[in-house]
């Protein structure tokens, strides 16, 4: 089993999911799951994330 694996069945039984219960989860726990799946797709590249905010992360302006 693969390390993302292995993190997702850890977080997943953390907030107590299953498969065979998914209707019956809590909205917010499903959610939250999702959340980290998202944001570990996103820090392997596999996803886009969004930018931070910064300097960098806007063009310049044109009256500099």
């Amino acid at each position: 089993m693969d390390t993302l694996a292995a993190d997702l069945a850890h977080e997943a039984r953390q907030l107590n999911l299953s498969a065979l219960n998914m209707a019956a989860s809590p909205e917010e726990a499903v959610r939250s799951f999702a959340q980290v799946v998202l944001n570990e797709l996103a820090a392997r590249g596999l996803l886009d994330s969004e930018p931070t905010v910064g300097c960098w992360a806007r063009p310049r302006s044109g009256s500099h």
